[in-house]
């Protein structure tokens, strides 16, 4: 079975003990500072931290995808990237905060309504009128990304929103270059200004993978441990980079997310984990044979939410990922 739509590489990271704070700047013209790490503000106080109440998140991701995905996609045979955008704002949701994965463990996102799977119900969406990122391509010609307003419904990983953004673009490096740095400008509407972002995304360098390599197919099989690694690159950006391996359902919905630091290299998936993974898909009517792999590199920057609200303060997660997408046998 062919996935419907990719779960790709989505995610943040969102656990302090894996990383420090990066740099104590604060970007220009960000409202009540920005921050570049997991331990941040780095402002004096001022800026977000990942105790406020989330506030909704972005996802710019670059997508390696195996030839069965490229398939899957349509993909032109000389095609084998993606530049993926994810998006949406909150005003408010039940509760403030969902459940963030444990680190060097794989968190079943089903057990625990997990962030960033799960968004909470009920939750009132922003309209933050146009949504664009602006940067360098891989032959450094400058760059305006436009992502499209959806109406209510589901984004690619089964959120429901009332309002998100999303775009999908081919051949990521026509549209973004690894290891480089992105501005996030919203156009405003109602009570969200025109605000602009500097740097709000850093994306990693890119990397390679190996065990399974990236046109392996498995199996992996229920109850038994499964590694997988990858070689770590150096990015310019003095971010802690994280390395996620997610196990994704074929229609493209997250089930378990694995962290580590990307600089560890491998990550050994628990035969718990592949079991467990199983009889979510099988419970969601998906096949339970099919899984999509995912090992990605993040950087993850907190922004404050421009809402105006100082009883009211949330964060937005501005997520890059770098991404390896492979589908597999599951036995």
């Amino acid at each position: 079975m062919q996935p419907k739509k990719l779960a790709l590489c989505s995610m943040f990271l969102g656990v302090a003990t894996l990383a420090a704070c990066g740099d104590d700047d604060t970007p220009p013209n960000n409202p009540d500072g920005g921050c570049t790490g997991h331990l941040c503000p780095g402002d004096g106080g001022t800026g977000p931290t990942l105790s406020d109440p989330e506030g909704g998140n972005l996802i710019f991701e670059y997508i390696y995808v195996d030839s069965e995905l490229q398939a899957a996609f349509g993909l032109p045979n000389n095609i084998t990237t993606i530049n993926r955008v994810m998006a949406y704002f909150m005003e408010s949701q039940t509760p403030n905060a969902n459940p963030l994965p444990t680190p060097g463990a794989c968190t079943n996102l089903e057990a625990t309504k997990g962030w960033p799977l799960f968004v909470g119900t009920p939750h009132v969406d922003l309209d933050i009128g146009t949504l664009t990122i602006t940067g360098k391509n891989a032959t450094n010609a400058d760059v305006s990304l436009a992502i499209d307003k959806q109406a209510a419904g589901t984004d690619a990983i089964g959120r429901p929103h009332d309002i998100f953004y999303q775009k999908i673009n081919p051949n990521a490096d026509d549209f973004i270059k690894p290891d480089s740095a992105y501005t996030v400008a919203f156009g405003g509407s109602g009570t969200i200004p025109a605000t602009t972002f500097n740097d709000a995304i850093y994306l990693a360098n890119t990397f390679t993978v190996q065990n399974p390599g990236v046109e392996d197919n498995g199996p992996l099989v229920a109850g038994t441990d499964f590694p997988v690694a990858w070689t770590p690159a150096t990015s310019t950006a003095s971010d802690e980079v994280l390395g996620v391996t997610w196990l994704v359902d074929a229609t493209g919905k997250p089930t378990h997310m694995c962290p580590v630091l990307h600089s560890a290299g491998a990550f050994t998936i628990p035969g718990s984990a592949i079991t467990e993974f199983k009889a979510i898909a099988t419970a969601r009517g998906v096949t339970p044979t099919k899984m999509i792999l995912l090992r990605n590199a993040i950087v993850h920057r907190l922004q404050r939410l421009p809402n105006g609200e100082a009883d009211n303060q949330r964060r937005i997660d501005m997520l890059s990922v770098m991404c390896w997408a492979q589908l597999m046998d599951v036995n």
